[in-house]
């Protein structure tokens, strides 16, 4: 036929995902089943396969009997006579249109899940940088306003209150230096008492003179330290604490 192969024979499978029982469909052509929707570029090259007598494969919307659509997967080859002849054409269809709607579904969770991915990385950045922000504002805070009011107060005070205001000194530095985040950080969890004190241990202040400008007993300072010790994991106690510090951080 001018219009395409013309159907010979139909399954009952074709029946139950066409709605067309054999008397209605034999006689007609495969164009009974497409539409509107039904992509002309697959057809062209469907018709071109089957005209070289080669196999098809490919899929397109189709349309039942009751005007509904589904999406065909098709298989079709030619059979061929001894002599080499095109008699007929098999085709083997299926509905996958589920399949499709699943594929479709999980491709849309995929690009909602990489724009997320990729906001998630853009408010990190932002995050790491705002961070920057106020390390290096706080930095320049201590640095250029109160390290400097320290030293100004420093100088009309007594011995102990001169230590105790050194000792604050160099508290903000080491706050604001690498080591002042690494031993209050996650992996030791050193309490705010413990860093305070691990930062006078560095810069080689006594625990007499510890407990003198921290106002507590030389007891105290000496039970902290080994807390301190035992958080770093400083079992051998030939390790000095303040060389360790200013070694390892």
């Amino acid at each position: 036929s001018d219009l395409g192969p013309e159907i010979v024979y139909v399954n009952p499978a074709f029946t139950r995902m066409t709605g067309y029982h054999p008397q209605e469909i034999i006689g007609k052509t495969p164009k009974v089943l497409q539409g509107q929707k039904t992509d002309k570029e697959v057809l062209a090259v469907l018709r071109v396969k089957l005209e070289k007598g080669e196999v098809f494969r490919g899929c397109a919307v189709n349309y039942r009997k009751d005007g509904s659509e589904f999406i065909n997967e098709w298989h079709i080859e030619p059979i061929k006579s001894i002599d080499g002849k095109i008699t007929h054409f098999l085709a083997i269809q299926r509905d996958i249109t589920e399949r499709k709607r699943m594929e479709d579904e999980l491709l849309e969770q995929k690009n909602i899940l990489e724009q997320k991915n990729a906001a998630l990385r853009e408010i990190l950045n932002l995050v790491e940088i705002e961070k920057k922000k106020i390390k290096e504002n706080v930095s320049n805070n201590v640095e250029d306003v109160v390290l400097p009011a320290l030293s100004r107060l420093g100088r009309t005070r007594t011995s102990h209150e001169k230590k105790y205001i050194g000792s604050i000194q160099e508290h903000l530095k080491d706050l604001t230096s690498a080591f002042g985040a690494q031993v209050s950080g996650p992996s030791h969890r050193l309490s705010p008492r413990e860093a305070q004190i691990a930062n006078l241990v560095k810069s080689g202040t006594s625990s007499r003179d510890i407990a003198v400008t921290l106002s507590i007993s030389i007891k105290t300072v000496e039970t902290i330290r080994n807390k301190i010790r035992r958080k770093l994991g400083l079992v051998n106690r030939s390790v000095n604490l303040t060389s360790y510090f200013r070694n390892s951080y």
